[in-house]
C-alpha cells in the first residue's frame, strides 16, 4: 500500500445538481482508493447539502460558508481542513478521469521532495461536448516564476494541481483581494520557492461552462480583469524592466479597448498603472501615445 493519502478539495457555489455530482461521482470513483474529499459549499442558496447528503462515503467531509465568500476563500477552508499533506482539488463544474490519483502517486513517490508541485495535462470539453485544444504553451517540469510574473498563468488548470501542505506553510495561501486570478497570484508565490514537475497525461475533464468564474470569457472575469492591475501592483517590485515594459505594452492595450468603449474611468485606472510601472520611459510613453492618439485619429 502506498504511504500517500489525498485531501482533495472541491469549492462549490450554486452549482446545478447534475453537474455537481459529476464531479463527486468522478473523485470517489477513483481506482486509488486513499483520500478523503472535503466539499466547501461556498454560501450557496438553497444549499447543496442535500446533494452531497446522497452519498453515503465516510471520506466525504462537508463544509458549509454562512454566506459567499469568494473561490479564494472557499478553497482556503479546504485546505485548512484537510488531515493529510497532499492537497488535490477539482473545481466544481470539472472531471477527473478514474485512473487520475493512481498515475500521479508514483510521480510523486519517485519525485518527492525535490518536487512539491504537480500538474498534469487536461481535456477541454466546450459546451457542445467536443474535445478542444487547450490554448497553452508546451507545459514543462521547472520553475515557472518568471513566466508567471510576465503573463496571466496559461499552463496550469486547478482541477491538474497536486500540492504538498509544506508549499502552503511555506508560502500563504489564496488571496481573497483576488476572485478571479486568484489561482495565478497563489502559483507565482509557490513558483517563487519551488518548481513545478509535470506529469504528461490527460487525466482531468475541464468543461467550458459559464459557471466557472475563473474562465476569461466569463462576464464576471471580464468585469473583474482589473485584477491584472491589482497584480501588476503587488509584484512590481520583483519584475526585470524587460518584464514591466511587457506589462506595460499589456495594459496599454485596455487603455485603448476602454477608450472606444467610452469607459473612462477604467481607461484611466489602465493608464496610470502602466505609467507608474515605468514612469518617465520612452518606450512606454511611445506606445501609449499609439494606443491612444493615433488610434483616435483613425476613429
Amino acid at each position: 500500500m502506498s504511504s500517500i493519502y489525498f485531501s482533495v478539495v472541491l469549492p462549490a457555489y450554486n452549482t446545478p445538481h447534475d453537474i455537481l455530482r459529476r464531479a463527486i461521482g468522478s473523485v470517489l470513483n477513483q481506482t486509488y482508493p486513499y483520500f478523503e474529499l472535503i466539499i466547501v459549499d461556498d454560501g450557496s442558496e438553497p444549499s447543496l447539502e442535500p446533494i452531497v447528503k446522497e452519498y453515503t462515503d465516510e471520506r466525504i467531509i462537508f463544509i458549509q460558508h454562512s454566506e459567499n465568500h469568494g473561490a479564494g476563500a472557499a478553497h482556503n477552508t479546504g485546505i485548512k481542513a484537510a488531515k493529510y499533506d497532499w492537497i488535490a482539488f477539482i473545481c466544481h463544474d470539472d472531471e477527473w478521469l478514474p485512473n487520475k490519483l493512481e498515475i500521479c502517486v508514483p510521480y510523486i513517490e519517485n519525485n518527492y521532495p525535490q518536487y512539491m508541485f504537480f500538474f498534469h495535462h487536461i481535456e477541454v470539453i466546450d459546451d457542445k461536448q467536443n474535445i478542444v485544444a487547450f490554448k497553452t504553451a508546451n507545459p514543462k517540469t521547472g520553475n515557472y516564476y518568471k513566466i508567471f510574473l510576465r503573463d496571466y498563468n496559461k499552463d496550469i488548470q486547478t482541477s491538474a494541481i497536486i500540492i504538498n501542505k509544506e508549499c502552503f506553510d511555506n508560502c500563504g495561501y489564496y488571496d481573497d483581494d483576488f476572485k478571479n486570478v486568484f489561482d495565478w497570484e497563489l502559483y507565482t508565490r509557490i513558483a517563487e520557492k519551488y518548481d513545478f514537475y509535470f506529469i504528461p497525461d490527460k487525466l482531468s475533464k475541464y468543461y467550458y461552462s459559464v459557471i466557472g468564474i475563473t474562465h476569461m470569457d466569463n462576464l464576471e472575469s471580464i468585469n473583474n480583469i482589473t485584477e491584472m492591475m491589482l497584480f501588476v501592483k503587488k509584484y512590481k517590485n520583483k519584475m526585470s524592466r524587460e518584464t514591466k515594459l511587457a506589462w506595460c505594452f499589456k495594459l496599454n492595450s485596455f487603455v485603448s479597448y476602454y477608450k472606444k468603449q467610452r469607459e473612462y474611468s477604467l481607461m484611466l485606472k489602465f493608464l496610470s498603472t502602466s505609467i507608474k510601472l515605468l514612469p518617465f520611459n520612452f518606450i512606454n510613453l511611445k506606445d501609449i501615445l499609439k494606443n491612444i492618439l493615433l488610434k483616435t485619429e483613425k476613429q
